[in-house]
């Protein structure tokens, strides 16, 4: 449903394919440690969508005039050290949810275990939040900027457990703007304002990647029930509470998680739902504002 505007955003990676190239590079320093020498590891990070790190030289470049050219040195760090955080985040949440998957791959505690898992999780989160924090050392606020959205992602993340089919779909929403969102908005804040030096502007787009934010991890959440087995659902086969459910329940009487008629029934009856236009209806005017928003700040 939210395809159409991930994939513009990804289609923006063509301009800049000389800078995250050089993200690409800076990466396994960026982790701050050796396991990047597993290949199963190395492809994991190198598979990444990198939509961070192209918000944020999308936006440099929209203000700064430079295109077609390589922005180097301080700017190809930031991008790196944001995508390092997310790689770590992606650690925790796989561990969360016990992930079989990672992107066909299997997840790094599959291969190291759970516990190795959350300490390596840990290690890159502190590692990389220290390389940031140094990097704008003289920018007060890029620091606590920067400190905001970690505390953020990690309250979302703490909330998301919370969440149960019957909550309020406005605090679902919220959930996934403290998870989600908040390195999408600072990519889209950093590369606006230290290209620009314009708060205000840099504030218009920041919100641009709250709401992107949002629309992602809800185009994540129904991409998950598009299989056609229900055992290759992840978010099915460990009940996780996503906004699709919650309409479900609450807007058409259907809880997904019943299993009153078995599994597979149960899980075809969800797909045929989750995706009639009532559903659709429903989600799109649930979501208009972030919708309006992205499009307003992509053409």
């Amino acid at each position: 449903m939210f395809s159409d505007i991930i994939r513009e955003v990804i289609s923006q990676k063509d301009s800049i394919s000389l800078e995250l190239k050089l993200v690409d590079e800076l990466l396994s320093d960026a982790l701050g440690c050796g396991y990047l020498e597993s290949e199963q590891l190395s492809a994991l990070v190198k598979k990444g969508k990198k939509l961070r790190a192209t918000l944020f030289f999308q936006f440099f470049n929209k203000f700064s005039g430079k295109q077609q050219e390589a922005v180097i040195g301080k700017n190809i760090w930031t991008a790196a050290l944001i995508e390092a955080i997310h790689f770590a985040s992606i650690v925790h949440d796989d561990i969360i949810d016990d992930s079989p998957l990672r992107r066909g791959n299997l997840p790094f505690h599959k291969s190291f275990g759970h516990k190795f898992g959350i300490l390596f999780g840990d290690y890159i989160f502190a590692n990389a939040s220290k390389r940031f924090l140094n990097l704008y050392r003289d920018n007060r606020l890029v620091q606590n900027l920067f400190l905001r959205e970690c505390s953020s992602t990690i309250l979302g993340a703490i909330r998301e457990q919370e969440l149960t089919i019957s909550s309020d779909i406005a605090e679902c929403l919220r959930v996934a703007s403290l998870k989600t969102s908040p390195f999408f908005k600072l990519s889209c804040f950093l590369g606006t304002y230290l290209s620009s030096l314009d708060f205000e502007k840099a504030i218009t787009y920041a919100t641009f990647g709250t709401c992107f934010g949002v629309l992602y991890q809800l185009q994540n959440d129904l991409d998950c029930y598009k299989f056609e087995n229900y055992f290759e659902s992840e978010d099915y086969m460990q009940n996780n509470t996503t906004l699709p459910i919650m309409i479900l329940y609450q807007y058409l009487n259907f809880n997904a998680f019943a299993e009153a008629s078995g599994h597979q029934e149960n899980y075809n009856r969800t797909k045929e739902l989750m995706f009639s236009k009532q559903f659709t209806k429903i989600l799109q005017n649930i979501t208009k504002k972030y919708q309006g928003i992205v499009a307003s700040n992509l053409s």
